[in-house]
């Protein structure tokens, strides 16, 4: 018993000291919670299987963090008040965590922040009305001291995950258990990507703008796919093997890091049958050479993100 006590006072003092955001640029960032104790923790973790971490990096991060295209700032979304997850507003940081400022806060919550490729603007959902996705210029919020009002523009109903195309002429989101992709400037009508399939999330594009990945219900599990933005070329890359979710896409698009119930045999993670965790993994991007990054299992990855390589 005094043992644990231990643990736990040594977990809740590495999280307490955390206070700044690292401007490490090689490995991906974990948002993770140690099940058996319920100890939060956000480090880095290798890429190569070896299962090292280098560091931890500050809670400030929120959760779904997302670097801008030229590395020097960080937008994510955090509890606006403690206890009260559904209750998320949209920060933005510099990388090194210094400027933390509020960018927008509205009952209901606003989720999944997104960069566009200049670095301009962000789509998010809001649980606004109407609830769906929407575009803002956040310019003036990178400079320090202005008094910035500018008002979101609402692209499109929408209830998660949008993604920017890397030319910045479309976005990818999920609205009703399907994946569509719409002009930003609403031209045309949004193409459904999934119109045979239900229950699907979390698009991301390819790095060259050709592909987007996302992960589908199945029966019992959820698979990972990978389909050509016209529609075409619909792919399922993990097969069956455990419940597979929020794909994403490496910095060179050569391979995809997503999370799992289960590891490269099968079997369930998880300390014992009442207490089952997540995994980070990558994969090629043809679904082969599956490596478990994270390999604790009294842990449950909530949340992560490539570093950028720049």
């Amino acid at each position: 018993m005094i043992k644990h006590a231990c643990l736990i006072v040594i977990g809740l003092m590495l999280v307490a000291c955390t206070n700044q955001v690292s401007t490490v640029h090689d490995g991906i960032v974990l948002g993770v919670i140690r099940t058996l104790f319920n100890i939060p923790d956000t480090y880095v973790i290798d890429t190569n299987g070896s299962g090292s971490t280098k560091l931890q990096l500050s809670e400030n991060l929120g959760s779904t963090p997302e670097w801008s295209p030229d590395s020097k700032w960080i937008i994510s979304s955090t509890q606006y008040q403690v206890g009260r997850p559904e209750d998320s507003a949209i920060y933005l940081m510099r990388s090194d965590g210094s400027q933390r400022r509020l960018i927008i806060h509205n009952v209901g919550g606003n989720f999944e922040p997104t960069w566009s490729p200049d670095g301009t603007r962000i789509a998010y959902r809001a649980e606004d009305y109407p609830t769906g996705i929407y575009m803002l210029d956040i310019e003036c919020f990178q400079q320090p001291g202005q008094n910035c009002s500018l008002a979101p523009i609402f692209l499109t109903l929408g209830d998660a995950a949008p993604d920017w195309s890397p030319d910045g002429k479309q976005i990818a989101y999920q609205n009703k258990g399907n994946i569509l992709v719409m002009n930003v400037n609403g031209n045309q009508k949004p193409l459904n990507l999934t119109p045979s399939m239900k229950y699907c999330h979390g698009p991301k594009w390819s790095p060259d703008g050709v592909r987007l990945l996302f992960s589908c219900y199945q029966p019992d599990h959820f698979d990972i796919f990978v389909v050509k933005a016209d529609g075409s070329k619909l792919i399922n890359l993990t097969q069956g093997k455990g419940s597979n979710t929020r794909p994403q896409w490496s910095p060179d698009g050569s391979r995809i890091a997503f999370i799992s119930d289960r590891d490269s045999l099968g079997k369930i993670i998880g300390m014992e049958d009442t207490i089952r965790s997540n995994a980070i993994f990558t994969m090629k991007s043809d679904g082969s050479d599956v490596i478990r990054l994270s390999l604790r299992d009294d842990e449950d990855v909530l949340w992560f993100a490539w570093l950028p390589r720049n």
